[in-house]
């Protein structure tokens, strides 16, 4: 799991000011999660790749559990500190450091684990899984929020950074490719939706947060690249706003362990 292009620089700091998801936005993602995973058979949940805690302590008040958030970058996992000792739910959130490819918990230690926008950042998706069958509680429910190549021209900014669509497309799975991989190490796909969220209020906002490079990809092209795409999602942005929401598409897979 490469936690290199979040622990340079200072995209801790940026990062929710580029990402950060709105309370109705973050409530509609907990409504799709517990349309699948019913919120009674849940105690512990693992929060893989935290970030900077936006889910972890949304997940801790909805299901009223303990949340593990893990995390590989040490300076994203400050920041989720933060965020964590200033939220209600503090008690009920463990930050610790670790991989997807080794998670820093005991067997079968979690009825659910989440990754939101994770996934495509594994290096070993194999030995993951093994770790995600290893830490689940069977039956336990695998939830994977993550965008695939279907939902690829949702992204309006994709369309000012050629350079980072053509990375988007190789390092992003299409949602048979997830399914029939994940599904062949040893688990079943329960539920699939594709869950359209605002992010943000208007292309003026949409703008701004883009500016902020706080997105992995856009880190990986170079600075003048970068600048050029900027320039023109700007003026896109100046001659096109009406004040309406931006919105984009994003999967949510729930997959079970049944029989691990």
């Amino acid at each position: 799991m490469n936690n290199s292009l979040y622990n340079e620089g200072g995209i801790h700091l940026r990062y929710e000011r580029a990402r950060g998801l709105s309370e109705a936005t973050l409530n509609l993602w907990l409504e799709r999660l517990s349309a699948h995973v019913p919120r009674e058979d849940i105690r512990t949940i693992i929060d893989l790749g935290c970030g900077t805690g936006r889910f972890s302590v949304a997940l801790a008040r909805h299901f009223s559990a303990r949340v593990y958030g893990i995390e590989p970058s040490p300076k994203m996992l400050s920041a989720a500190r933060e965020a964590v000792n200033a939220s209600p739910v503090q008690a009920s959130v463990v930050l610790m450091e670790g991989t997807a490819e080794r998670i820093p918990l005991d067997d079968k230690t979690a009825e659910m684990l989440f990754l939101s926008m994770v996934y495509h950042h594994i290096v070993d998706k194999e030995l993951a899984c093994a770790e995600f069958k290893r830490v689940l509680k069977p039956p336990g429910h695998l939830c994977i929020r993550t965008a695939t190549r279907e939902r690829i021209d949702s992204f309006l900014w994709l369309r000012f950074f050629p350079e980072a669509r053509e990375i988007e497309s190789r390092r992003m799975l299409s949602g048979r490719e997830l399914k029939t991989f994940i599904e062949a190490r040893g688990f079943r796909l329960a539920a699939h939706e594709v869950v359209r969220q605002m992010f943000a209020g208007d292309l003026n906002e949409y703008y701004e947060r883009i500016s902020e490079r706080a997105l992995s990809v856009l880190q990986m092209i170079p600075d003048e690249t970068f600048a050029r795409g900027l320039l023109a999602l700007g003026e896109h942005c100046a001659t096109h706003d009406t004040g309406q929401p931006v919105c984009e598409e994003i999967d949510l897979f729930v997959f079970r362990a049944d029989g691990v």
